[in-house]
């Protein structure tokens, strides 16, 4: 099993004739790194290529998103990866950046030290070093061994003889728990060609996963590129953690390119903000709906209750998209009605009914879905989920002196009323022979769900392990923390000035205006001028 999924997205086109070269560079590469799975997903590519076969002799990963028809999407081919991926822990890397054996090295021990694979709200994000083009030309005649040093000692030095600009936080670069990133829902499809859909994304990981103890007050403030001092903006928010990798040591580098509109895929880019910038207005509510695995993509489900209803957004990851729907809908003068029930199951394309364990009604003429049930379990935020209501609880388990003394302080942890109803629950079964502690180990570790606050952290489906996850809280940073370090005068320091402009009303009207592209030009022109001249010639070429 490995411990590690990259997922690395790659489009080919006569324009960009450079993406081939670095897809075989990376092959080459990843050759000795075998705890990482390497996952190549193809998008839209208008250059016929034979990079499949390439990449199938040398033992990696080819995936190839034909859903992709005019134009090429970063985005649906990390969601396309990430459904594959047969571990539990995914990385994107993006086919211009380069990451050294080393910078993995560090990367897979820094997932067994957070335990990502275990901890749904741990991850790794990385930053990254723009390289100018005469750089990118001189480290290729460099050994590999150097790079590292080399473009770090120029990065921190601030010679910047080799740097064109840096990112504290690539945004796509991102080590994740694949579970965590399938049930926020991926990347955002919706998002068409260049740009934003990484921020996107990273903003609804921050929301779900991290607490910090200070975060910007205003984040709608958009600085609009990576120079910027001020803890401000939702830059400097997404900036925290790759500062964090930063104090690993760990950097990815970019190497320069050439940036042609082929397919038009440059000039979305102010719709991609405007979308971006909207669904930052509103980050607590903003949501996506699940991606699920690959086996379950295809499965459409029908979770059928009684009276209330639920949300199982995490067990739809493995099961397929959920139809959630009240049994009265199929009632007419208080009498099931099969036939409203069978016309609803073939006009959704239902595969797969999951049924309330309360309902006591039967259904004819379904054996042609897949049938489970579902209902709570004896234990404290405990579900069942399986073909068969009746179980033989009688388990004949030998449990170590460590297992028994895990499930013996886990049952006197339990308040009165929750140890009678498992009490209950085994006078009920009228079974002398049944076990307290081998019961309650059966339970917790073969056959129960388990979720806090809605949100699931063991998946046991028909006594399947889906997801077997430890850790659901989220992962905390406080002041002391070295990712503040690059803030901290500021957040120690009393601004009234900036207080006064706050309390005027001037903090919005500047974060309006940051979103503008007079301020992006302007600001562009006056702090980098050259950058200026070489975007203006570039248009003019188009």
């Amino acid at each position: 099993m490995t411990l590690l999924s990259v997922i690395i997205p790659f489009g080919l086109s006569k324009e960009r004739l450079y993406i081939q070269d670095r897809i075989f560079e990376k092959i080459e590469d990843f050759k000795d790194l075998k705890e990482i799975e390497f996952i190549f997903v193809e998008g839209y590519s208008s250059l016929k290529n034979d990079l499949r076969e390439k990449i199938i002799q040398n033992n990696y990963i080819y995936l190839k998103d034909d859903t992709q028809i005019n134009f090429f999407s970063q985005g649906k081919c990390r969601n396309l990866g990430a459904s594959f991926a047969s571990s539990s822990v995914i990385m994107f890397l993006d086919v211009d950046c380069y990451l050294s054996k080393e910078s993995f090295l560090k990367i897979l021990n820094l997932i067994k030290i957070k335990n990502i694979s275990l901890n749904l709200n741990a991850l790794l994000v990385l930053p990254v070093v723009y390289l100018t083009q005469e750089a990118s030309n001189f480290l290729k005649k460099q050994d590999k061994n150097l790079w590292d040093g080399l473009i770090q000692n120029d990065l921190i030095s601030g010679k910047n003889t080799y740097v064109k600009f840096f990112a504290p936080s690539s945004t796509s670069s991102i080590v994740i728990n694949k579970h965590t990133f399938l049930k926020l829902g991926g990347n955002d499809e919706r998002f068409i060609g260049h740009s934003y859909e990484d921020f996107d994304l990273f903003a609804r990981i921050l929301k779900s996963c991290i607490e910090f103890e200070k975060i910007p007050s205003n984040l709608n403030y958009d600085s609009r590129n990576w120079n910027f001092c001020s803890f401000e903006g939702f830059r400097s928010w997404f900036s925290l953690l790759g500062y964090e990798t930063c104090f690993y040591g760990i950097y990815m580098y970019h190497f320069w390119h050439v940036e042609p509109n082929q397919n038009a895929y440059m000039q979305n880019k102010d719709k991609n903000h405007k979308l971006f910038y909207n669904h930052l207005k509103n980050i607590k509510t903003h949501t996506l709906k699940p991606l699920q695995v690959f086996k379950a993509k295809d499965e459409k489900v029908l979770m059928l209750f009684k009276e209330q209803n639920y949300d199982f957004k995490d067990i739809s990851v493995y099961i397929g998209e959920i139809v959630y729907k009240n049994i009265n809908d199929f009632f007419i003068d208080k009498e099931l009605k099969h036939e409203l029930l069978l016309n609803f199951l073939q006009q959704e394309k239902i595969t797969k009914i999951f049924l309330d364990g309360s309902l006591k009604q039967k259904f004819i003429n379904i054996d042609y879905c897949d049938i489970f049930y579902f209902q709570k379990g004896i234990l404290p935020h405990s579900w069942f989920f399986s073909k068969n209501l009746e179980l033989d609880y009688k388990q004949d388990l030998n449990l170590s002196e460590q297992e028994f003394y895990q499930v013996k302080k886990y049952f006197l942890t339990l308040s009165n009323n929750e140890r009678k109803i498992i009490l209950d629950f085994l006078n009920d079964k009228n079974d002398d022979k049944c076990d307290l502690y081998k019961m309650l180990y059966y339970l917790i570790n073969e056959l129960y769900s388990f979720e806090h606050e809605g949100i699931f952290y063991q998946i046991i489906i028909n006594q399947e392990k889906i997801l077997m996850a430890r850790n659901y809280s989220k992962s905390f940073y406080s002041l002391k923390s070295f990712v503040y370090k690059p803030y901290l005068y500021e957040l120690k320091s009393i601004k009234p000035f900036l207080f006064l402009i706050k309390i005027l009303g001037l903090k919005y009207i500047n974060t309006m205006i940051s979103h503008t592209k007079f301020y992006r030009l302007i600001r562009k022109l006056f702090f980098n001028p050259k950058g200026f001249l070489e975007d203006l010639r570039m248009k003019r070429n188009i």
